[in-house]
């Protein structure tokens, strides 16, 4: 699958605004039978070009995240970055242009557990020569709020979901935790498929989601292969602005068309931007953008990188035309 139509396209954004709509809604919106749109879909997740999956918010269980830079021997770079592709702690993994081979987003449950996952499993991995870690404060902008802008106003009203009653966050129960393994296979999993692979009843399985997706614990995300979505090339900048300034830059970066991710971290650089953009001679551009729009907060782009492969994107390993080859649980099953 080279190219999509626009149909596909639409279902695409749809997904992105309503991950668990009907197939009756989305065509509802779309002007096309749901018999049509499940077709499609099927298509798009049998090639691996789209998906929907759900993770854990950080905060959901106090987890702690990392941006960590990694040098890597010559040649060992892609062997590396695929060793920890399949590391249920390595978020993301990104193989890199500049000062950095990979770039990887980490996850443990405390600051201890982060150094030993940093220092005993990337650092002694063959071919690491140096690592760098950045801890992530926060993140005010992440992937699941990109949009593919395929729909007109009126479709994205439509597949508006209902507004939530909002429900306090609730300890993590271990039936919480398969039901986020299981919806990071597929988010789109139907509640019988889920009540049976978390053995629960259905009304239980539908009452736990609700309650994570509620609570804001839960993140349903539709994703497309980049190459697909017509921004096909990705950069990391790594910014900097006075602390005073980290909140209306993060407001003012949300605007952002090309933001796929904006962490705020402790280190060198307080930002690390993901974007996503037309073509590489983009790079410089946006960043002289960014530079000017926001001199007034005394914003700065101290380094950027190039993406040249990405091997996982949020649990989601991947090819080399960044299509889903398979999901690596960023839980221990219980």
């Amino acid at each position: 699958m080279h190219e999509l139509g626009e149909l596909d396209l639409a279902i695409v954004n749809a997904l992105q605004i309503q991950p668990r709509a009907p197939w009756a809604l989305v065509g509802q919106a779309l002007g096309v039978d749901a018999v049509t749109v499940a077709r499609r879909w099927k298509r798009l997740t049998d090639s691996g070009a789209a998906w929907v999956d759900g993770y854990l918010v950080p905060t959901a269980d106090g987890r702690v995240l990392a941006q960590v830079e990694i040098v890597t021997e010559a040649a060992q770079a892609s062997r590396v970055a695929q060793l920890l592709a399949h590391d249920v702690q390595a978020m993301s993994v990104k193989q890199t242009s500049g000062a950095r081979d990979i770039l990887a987003i980490v996850w443990a449950y405390d600051l201890d557990g982060l150094v030993d996952y940093i220092g005993e499993r990337i650092a002694l991995c063959p071919g690491v020569r140096s690592t760098r870690s950045h801890v992530v404060t926060a993140a005010p902008f992440e992937g699941s709020r990109w949009r593919l802008r395929s729909l007109s106003a009126d479709q994205r009203a439509l597949l508006r979901p209902p507004e939530r009653q909002p429900f306090p966050a609730e300890p993590l129960r271990p039936l919480d935790r398969r039901i986020v393994v299981a919806l990071g296979e597929d988010g789109r999993m139907p509640l019988k498929q889920l009540a049976e692979r978390t053995g629960t009843s259905v009304a239980t399985a539908r009452r736990r989601l609700n309650q994570l997706l509620s609570a804001g614990q839960l993140v349903l995300r539709c994703s497309l292969a980049r190459p697909l979505t017509g921004w096909p090339v990705s950069a990391v900048y790594f910014a900097s602005v006075p602390a005073e300034h980290l909140e209306a830059a993060s407001t003012s970066l949300r605007t952002l068309p090309e933001l796929r991710l904006c962490a705020i971290t402790a280190g060198p650089h307080n930002l690390i931007l993901d974007v996503w953009l037309r073509g590489v001679h983009d790079v410089h551009r946006l960043e002289a953008h960014l530079e000017q729009e926001m001199a007034h907060l005394r914003f700065q782009v101290d380094d950027r990188a190039v993406v040249l492969r990405t091997e996982k994107n949020v649990g989601r390993v991947l090819d080399r035309r960044g299509y889903s080859v398979t999901a690596v649980p960023m839980e221990e099953n219980q």
